[in-house]
């Protein structure tokens, strides 16, 4: 096994310590014959050895007998989707490159609705401790490939590889972080924000190809695209974007003509009925405050478009009920309420006039806050405020933001800026350009995802004395870094640009 330090232990099972031998090993259990009743196997530690890649140096079979080697375990995924993404294994002598997910029971598989979810089509492989009567199947219906550990042949295995109530769970640095110094950090630091800047940049470029084509109304469909991405959440960016794509800006903003109990009711029936949801929610669970208004939804949507699209995308769960994608349109309607008069384009410029005023004020962060606030409305009436769903069942809970913070900053970072990035670049207004870069660095981080993650573990375990404040363009630079630097298995840390650009 890999040496790590002490410092990042991590407890798996219950109970009293392993009984130790003279040496400090852990005393060997009977093998697989203990499997299915040891209580201290768990999915973590699975996680665990399965990043090590130690069943490389053991022969495995899959559950159909063809022989299967480990080229690559992947890179651990500790967020949402399979556990390890971008494997590289062999079957039979063929190369297969995607992601693997691990449990300890197959049977979780179908449990945890995988086969539904279009994010595990690209798993190549299944690896599990107790197999079930039948194999897991992705959304496409294709048996994927399985290794059971139970297998006659990882008997030595388990042997070995006893499995203990304290396990180092944390990654090992990479060479970057080995050869991370305090000399070397003013120079990191300028690498995370060059590298950020580099982001904005790349994000940007799709928008100055639409502005250079397109006249304002067409640039003004693709922010709201983009807005409407960056609103729906890795669930549902796609069947938002879709969403846009179907009732254009310029669509939408003809009914804000309209009163605005009848605007709401037109757009939210749209929205609503071409997701699937006036179809897939049963009008006997809704919650009686809210029953009246989605039986008026129902029947707009079936006045006006018919039934024939309803179902042109299916519906989705957020994993996270506040993350209700229901809760998310009806934040997106009264931003777009909000701005409709001005329009999208001069509403945020205006906005970007105001935070170009507070970049010098000490207090900065918090005026941009409450101007941010300001875009994204919701008034006190609206029965969603303190509802999970539309259901019942669903609970009550404390007045929550529709689209809070810490979402408004990943549609600025998404969105806002890139687009106003190449708006500042065709309009040649250098004023603008800057302002975009300072409101990039001054904003906080939308917080860790599983890359920022990684490139803490990599860059920082070794080196805990680094020092860098977490604004949004420090995450938006790891980001770029780990993407340039981190996700090629061929490339390897030897010949890593990040490790040449440090020297």
């Amino acid at each position: 096994m890999k040496n790590r330090s002490d410092a990042s232990l991590l407890t798996l099972g219950d109970g009293e310590s392993e009984p130790r031998n003279s040496s400090g090993m852990m005393k060997q259990e009977k093998g697989i014959t203990d499997l299915q009743t040891n209580s201290k196997i768990t999915e973590l530690w699975l996680h665990y050895i399965w990043k090590d890649e130690v069943f490389s140096d053991y022969p495995l079979m899959t559950n159909s007998g063809k022989e299967l080697k480990v080229l690559f375990s992947g890179w651990y995924n500790k967020g949402w989707g399979p556990d390890f993404k971008d494997a590289r294994i062999e079957i039979d002598q063929v190369l297969y490159f995607g992601d693997v997910e691990i449990h300890i029971d197959e049977s979780a598989w179908d449990r945890h609705s995988h086969q539904h979810d279009e994010a595990y089509n690209k798993v190549i492989l299944h690896v599990f401790l107790n197999p079930a009567k039948s194999p897991a199947k992705n959304q496409l219906n294709k048996e994927i490939p399985s290794l059971c550990l139970q297998s006659a042949n990882l008997e030595q295995f388990w042997i070995h590889h006893p499995s203990p109530n304290e396990v180092r769970i944390e990654e090992l640095p990479g060479a970057c972080g080995l050869m991370l110094t305090s000399s070397k950090s003013d120079k990191l630091k300028h690498i995370i924000r060059q590298a950020a800047e580099n982001r904005l940049i790349e994000k940007s470029e799709p928008f100055v190809r639409i502005l250079n084509q397109d006249d304002q109304k067409s640039a003004e469909n693709h922010l709201f695209l983009s807005i409407c991405k960056s609103t729906g959440y890795s669930a549902n960016s796609d069947r938002f974007a879709d969403l846009a794509r179907k009732y254009p800006y310029h669509h939408i903003r003809t009914f804000f003509e309209l009163p605005h109990r009848q605007s709401r009711n037109e757009i939210l029936s749209r929205w609503f009925g071409y997701l699937g949801y006036l179809h897939k929610i049963d009008f006997n669970s809704i919650h009686q405050d809210a029953r009246r208004e989605w039986q008026g939804f129902y029947q707009l949507w079936n006045n006006s478009e018919g039934q024939q699209s309803a179902n042109a995308v299916k519906p989705k769960t957020a994993s996270r009920p506040l993350n209700s994608p229901v809760r998310r349109l009806i934040g997106l309607y009264y931003h777009l309420e909000h701005s409709w008069f001005q329009g999208l384009i001069k509403t945020w410029l205006i906005f970007l006039a105001d935070c170009q005023s507070h970049l010098k004020n000490s207090n900065a962060r918090t005026l941009v806050k409450k101007a941010l606030d300001h875009l994204f409305p919701q008034p006190d009436w609206e029965i969603m405020n303190t509802q999970l769903g539309l259901d019942q069942a669903s609970g009550k809970i404390p007045k929550t933001r529709f689209i809070g913070y810490h979402r408004q900053l990943i549609i600025l970072a998404n969105s806002i800026l890139p687009f106003f990035l190449a708006w500042a670049r065709i309009h040649g207004d250098l004023q603008l350009e800057k302002n975009l870069f300072s409101l990039f660095l001054l904003l906080p981080g939308e917080g860790n995802n599983r890359k920022t993650r990684f490139m803490e573990n990599r860059l920082f375990k070794s080196f805990a004395d680094f020092r860098c404040p977490k604004n949004l363009g420090y995450y938006q630079g790891l980001i770029q870094i780990h993407d340039d630097c981190c996700t090629s298995f061929y490339e390897g840390c030897d010949n890593c640009s990040l490790l040449k650009l440090l020297r």
